[in-house]
């Protein structure tokens, strides 16, 4: 006779259960998946949830220094650094931070085998080798932290020796950590200073942190300074503030990148469902989180195509395809992100509500304030990603939304006829001036706005098309983005045929016809 599934539970309760796991092998395996370039960001957002406004990273000839001007570490935060991996359970995770999951520090392995903390006028050490350097590699941390004359007394200071000779554990997957030579250092420099300015733009807010500088050196290559700044939030609507973001750039390193400058709109939404646990104090606002949209401005505060990632608030590493919006806006919210931070947990219970707002605000700013101000360069912030497959996919219900509140750049027949005219011959001039003094048209408006295309040039306004176009209707202004025009005239977009049609060479004998 089989044994009924209570008598199986049963038996196994009285046999009791245990909790083991095999840590080493499953740690080296972590490690395996770390990448350098992620060290930078890690060391950063460490500073951050200190309570930093400064952070300073010196690459020298032989070892890297990280060093933050924010609080010191506290008891909870020694117990997190005597674990090598992992938080939440036996050793109290961080609440209410950026870093929950004790895995950032674990990138300085990517370089060295010996990472030292010190703060608070003491010091621990985590180190890939336990019994000693003769030894096998195998993970450890320090029992406890202990006196150090030479630690900061606030902030905090790391300290990583590059590694000289490459590390093979002999525990799981066969895997080597590479040593790191002054070429790779090099690179690693080079690396952070080009993508400091977008990645961490996000990490300065007007109440929590107006202001936050990274400075970099290099022994030999120089110094980057990155300084990053917001202005005082004003409101342009109903529970919407706006306000300008910047990054000034300097120092005596050669190839610097370009200063940022970007303009942001943020909005309270309410606190709900897991978010409640892990938000972080950056975003919380009582019972209530920002949520935020930005995009790229030239030097007039005028929208410019750019490439748009999520933040939370530290954006993505740029070469992370999970980490894009699919458009020129970047998304800023609590999000929940993968073990490695290359992007967001898309399957995580709060990314589609987080999405959903952000969506919701970029829509409702560009819509009572960007478009009205700048006219056609107000949609560019929805310029898809050529980069992304799903760019097209991402805009068009954006787009959508926009069209069915009216709140496109349009024209109506004259001032088309105005920019139809500019740099044409004169005989479409003559041809134009005689359908100007033609009686306007009896039809009555059937759509919020069409769009001139003819059906061979599916992504540009056609002159002629606009001269022909029924006076009655609206225009799509001419100078909009092609992407834009592109995904408005192929009719695949949601209103098309409701609120908004193509006019192109068929359309025009229709109404010649009529």
């Amino acid at each position: 006779m089989d044994a009924r599934p209570s008598d199986i539970i049963g038996d196994t309760a009285e046999a009791g259960f245990v909790t083991e796991f095999d840590a080493i092998p499953g740690f080296w395996s972590y490690l395996s998946g770390l990448e350098r370039n992620d060290l930078i960001a890690e060391l950063i957002q460490n500073d951050l949830d200190q309570g930093a406004t400064c952070t300073e990273i010196s690459f020298e000839r032989n070892h890297l220094i990280c060093e933050g001007n924010g609080k010191p570490v506290d008891s909870d935060g020694w117990k997190r650094l005597r674990s090598i991996l992992g938080a939440g359970d036996k050793v109290p995770a961080k609440r209410n931070r950026f870093g929950v999951k004790n895995h950032g520090l674990k990138t300085a392995f990517t370089i060295g085998d010996e990472v030292r903390l010190m703060s608070a006028s003491q010091a621990i050490v985590q180190t890939l080798y336990k019994n000693g350097p003769s030894e096998p590699p195998y993970p450890a941390a320090s029992d406890f932290p202990t006196n150090d004359p030479q630690a900061p007394a606030n902030g905090c200071r790391v300290i990583v020796h590059y590694r000289d000779t490459d590390l093979e554990p002999s525990q799981g997957e066969a895997f080597k950590l590479r040593a790191a030579n002054a070429k790779e250092i090099e690179a690693l420099f080079r690396s952070a200073c080009e993508s400091i300015p977008e990645q961490f733009a996000g990490i300065v807010s007007p109440e929590i942190t107006p202001n936050y500088e990274i400075v970099l050196r290099h022994w030999r290559l120089g110094e980057a300074r990155f300084l990053f700044s917001c202005g005082k939030p004003h409101k342009i609507a109903k529970r919407i503030e706006i306000f300008r973001r910047r990054c000034a750039v300097s120092g005596t390193a050669s190839s610097l990148p370009e200063p940022l400058d970007e303009r942001a709109a943020r909005r309270l939404v309410p606190l709900q469902g897991r978010l409640k646990e892990r938000a972080a104090d950056f975003f919380r606002r009582g019972s209530r989180i920002y949520v935020e949209a930005s995009w790229p401005i030239d030097k007039r505060g005028r929208p410019k195509v750019g490439t748009g990632r999520f933040r939370y608030p530290i954006g993505y590493p740029a070469n992370s395809r999970e980490a894009y919006t699919a458009h020129s806006a970047y998304f800023n919210a609590p999000f929940a992100s993968d073990n490695k931070r290359h992007g967001p947990i898309r399957s995580d219970a709060a990314f589609d509500k987080l999405l959903a707002a952000c969506e919701s605000l970029l829509v409702d700013v560009l819509a009572c304030h960007i478009i009205p101000r700048s006219g056609v360069d107000g949609l560019l912030p929805l310029v898809p990603n050529s980069d992304v497959d799903t760019g097209d996919e991402t805009v068009r219900p954006l787009l959508a939304r926009l069209a069915k509140r009216g709140a496109l750049p349009v024209l109506n027949w004259r001032d088309a006829t105005k920019l139809a005219l500019k740099s044409k011959k004169q005989t479409k001039e003559t041809v134009a001036r005689r359908l100007a003094r033609r009686p306007g048209s009896k039809e009555a408006k059937r759509y919020r706005f069409v769009v001139p295309a003819a059906t061979w040039e599916k992504s540009t306004v056609h002159p002629t098309l606009s001269l022909l176009c029924p006076r009655s209707e609206k225009q799509l202004d001419p100078r909009v983005h092609r992407d834009i025009v592109r995904l408005l005239e192929d009719g695949k977009t949601p209103g098309f045929l409701e609120d908004f049609v193509t006019f192109d060479e068929l359309m025009r004998m229709m109404y010649s016809a009529g």
